[in-house]
């Protein structure tokens, strides 16, 4: 009887024993499994590689303890460290706009119309900004301040808005950046998720740097732009590094401008790198995708094919990876402690303008439609910051989630241009005909803005060549929400004009240099972003010199006193390549003794625009007609045409006459040449200047087309074409700037 109760005791102390082996090992992988960092490198659109590992480290079962991430690399690890899935960060790639992301205001068609009828000179975008008080002249400290940029991380990056600690998020988290005063990486920590991704890929002279802490950092590849001893610091026991640097070339590689700034650029980050991969021990793992010259950085429409390309790099690695990877239960586990709670955008308490311009805060809130109760949508809120931020005085007009007293609010930072808010600008136009007639003018102009809260401004544009000339003006919107306005200038301009004979003899009867210096006065409407109705007074004189010919009109002193009324519409997406919108414009124009003028006549005319496109193709039709009802009309007031895609083939308005009318198809092919948007073009063209009304007839229309090659630059649009027109009229142009306007005349 003692025996039984003493073999029961032995039978279960085997039972445990035989137990232990299955027992010990998983408790191993659940509370003493090493901790897995991820250092995710920089590298542009190549860093979507990393979607494709994370896709594979997850169908493998392996945890992530870790992520520090570099440039790209930090836009991905960031939005990992969140709670984001591999498939949801890849559709956040999918759905971003790249193209438009690169640049800061809004779509041409949402800008406002002031803004839209400075495209109509032959000025370029650049613009060196003036600092009044300081007398000097500022350059942009990038070419692109990250205004979209930052919009779309913070949207991205809304669950995560009150995290402040990066240990605090799904995956505790590192962005590398690079002080740029000292040349070290700068480790961030803590502070805004979206602020702290978008300074780790501020390449330096592309983006904007991002200021914080007082420190001034940029692209954190410069000093370390594969992570691993950053990650490793975190407290990563096996560290899986994924290089997406870009290929250095070979001396035969590297044989234009493009090729050689990409060389600088792999070479700049390769040092660091290199040192970074030398820390790898036997436990780490390094991962190279395959990228080559498939992807490079700037090839943000091929992320998709980076992606697959990582994909088959982690692939290609299975073998080391399975080592650690966790049981499927353990794994499961794991994914539910790090799957993000579902989030519900905020519901708006309170809107708080933060605004350090000359601007009104009025101006601002009448352009947000934000309201207490109002649920957070964060691309309704991204297109009203658009139209503050094309107000044309901010560097950045960004927001953030607050908390305060227990209430939720939305700050609106308004930060003004630390280049200076007043502007400089230049604009060259150059074209020579077969006959060896040439027209050159180069132009510059002078904007003084703000001059108050209400965003007027002053504008100086002075033209030096062939037709000389300088132009002061002042605008003046007159409410917050500029729906009306006042527009008040002086000018003094001198043009020539030419006088043909009839078709059959294109050699001038008369020219004429024309001069005249006066004021004018316009008040009107603006009609939101898409067109305005204006009424402007002019009131000038001027002299009418002959410089060849011998007709029955001599040289002869003017006045004009007239009334212009006008209706102008604008929605098009581009002056310089459009691809989709209207533009045109109805307008008549009276001139009487009583308003000062020494002759007395009426114009009426209309011009008008449409661009469609499909796909790479793109096809613009345009129509514009002008003439007078009835009686003389003197010479200053003659309609002009001729020049690039105004009857080519002659020069730079080359033709006048009382009576004009132009109509045009002109075909755009997107040759898709990278962030520089390149396009071939041909246009077919059919007008005249008349001098009577009964002239205007079929056999006194004027054929003429082009050929030309276009980029729309960062410094503005540039044009290189050939134009013929019949009667064996031939002319090259040159353009930096716009070519054409939108019609016979311009307001």
């Amino acid at each position: 009887m003692c025996d039984r109760p003493l073999a029961r005791l032995l039978l279960a102390l085997a039972f445990l024993i035989l137990l232990l082996p299955a027992v010990l090992p998983a408790a191993a992988s659940a509370g003493d499994r090493p901790k897995i960092g991820l250092a995710l490198g920089g590298g542009g659109a190549r860093g979507a590689a990393h979607i494709g590992v994370l896709r594979t480290l997850e169908e493998m079962g392996i945890p992530v303890d870790y992520v520090a991430g570099t440039s790209m690399g930090s836009i991905v690890g960031g939005l990992y460290a969140m709670g984001m899935s591999p498939d949801d960060i890849e559709r956040t790639i999918e759905e971003i706009d790249w193209t438009d992301i690169f640049q800061d205001g809004p779509p041409r068609q949402d800008r406002r119309f002031r803004r839209k009828q400075d495209d109509r000179t032959f000025l370029i975008d650049a613009r060196p900004g003036v600092i009044e008080k300081e007398r000097k002249v500022e350059l942009v400290p990038a070419l692109i301040q990250g205004q979209k940029l930052e919009l779309a991380l913070r949207k991205y990056t809304l669950p995560a808005t009150e995290i402040r600690d990066f240990d605090d998020l799904r995956i505790p988290f590192r962005a590398v950046a690079t002080d740029v005063v000292s040349g070290e990486a700068v480790i961030l920590a803590e502070g805004d998720l979206a602020t702290a991704m978008r300074a780790s890929m501020a390449v330096p002279a592309v983006f904007a740097p991002v200021e914080i802490d007082d420190r001034l950092l940029v692209d954190g590849g410069l000093a370390m732009n594969l992570p691993v001893s950053a990650v490793r610091a975190m407290g990563a026991d096996v560290v899986i590094a994924i290089d997406v640097g870009g290929p250095r070339r070979q001396r035969e590689e590297i044989g234009n401008v493009l090729a050689m700034l990409d060389q600088i650029a792999s070479l700049v980050t390769f040092r660091n790198t290199e040192q970074q991969i030398a820390t790898l021990g036997t436990r780490d793992l390094l991962i190279v995708p395959p990228l080559e010259r498939e992807v490079l950085a700037s090839d943000f429409p091929k992320m998709q094919a980076a992606v697959a390309i990582g994909r088959r790099a982690a692939d290609a690695k299975r073998p080391q990876l399975a080592r650690l990877a966790l049981p499927p239960a353990q794994y499961a586990a794991y994914q539910a402690a790090h799957s993000p709670p579902a989030y519900q955008p905020p519901t708006i308490d309170y809107i708080r303008i933060e605004n350090d311009s000359r601007l009104d805060d009025a101006v601002i809130a009448s352009r947000i439609q934000v309201r207490p109760g109002d649920r957070l949508d964060p691309v309704a809120l991204e297109g009203q910051l658009a139209r503050v931020y094309d107000q044309d005085n901010f560097e950045s007009v960004r927001y953030r989630v607050e908390k305060r007293d227990g209430e939720t609010g939305v700050v609106i930072d308004a930060n003004k241009k630390s280049w200076g808010t007043s502007s400089l600008q230049g604009g060259l136009e150059l074209s020579a005909t077969g006959a060896g007639d040439s027209m050159f003018n180069i132009g510059a102009a002078y904007t003084m803005a703000p001059l108050n809260g209400l965003n007027g401004e002053w504008r100086t544009i002075l033209r030096a060549g062939e037709e000389p000339g300088i132009v002061t003006e002042v605008y003046q919107p007159l409410d917050p929400a500029e729906r009306w306005y006042l527009q008040a200038g002086l000018a003094y301009l001198s043009e020539n004009l030419r006088v043909l004979g009839d078709r059959s003899r294109d050699t001038p009867v008369a020219e004429y240099q024309v001069t005249r210096g006066g004021g004018f006065l316009e008040g009107g409407r603006n009609l939101g972003n898409w067109g305005r109705l204006g009424l402007r007074y002019t009131l000038y004189s001027g002299d009418v010199d002959l410089e060849i010919g011998d007709p029955e009109v001599t040289s002869y002193e003017f006045d004009v006193g007239q009334l212009q009324a006008h209706l102008t519409i604008d929605s098009l997406d581009s002056l310089n390549f459009p691809r989709s919108g209207w533009a045109g414009q109805v307008y008549g124009i009276t001139a009487r003794e009583w308003l000062g003028s020494s002759d007395d006549y009426d114009l009426v005319g209309f011009d008008l625009m449409k661009a469609g496109t499909w796909g790479k193709d793109s096809l613009l039709g345009a129509l514009s007609l002008g003439g007078n009802l009835g009686g003389e009309i003197p010479i200053q007031a003659y309609y002009r045409l001729g020049g690039f895609l105004n009857l080519s083939g002659f020069n730079q308005r080359e033709l006048s006459g009382p009576y004009a009318g132009l109509a045009r198809v002109i075909y755009l092919r997107d040759l898709g040449t990278g962030l520089v948007r390149t396009y071939a073009g041909a246009s077919l063209e059919a007008g005249n200047t008349w001098q009577d009304q009964g002239d205007i007839r079929l056999d006194q229309t004027r054929a003429a087309g082009a050929l030309f090659l276009g980029a729309d630059t960062i410094l503005g649009p540039v044009y290189v074409g050939y134009g013929h027109a019949d009667g064996g009229n031939n002319a090259v142009y040159l353009y930096l700037g716009r070519p054409w306007l939108l019609g016979l005349r311009s307001y």
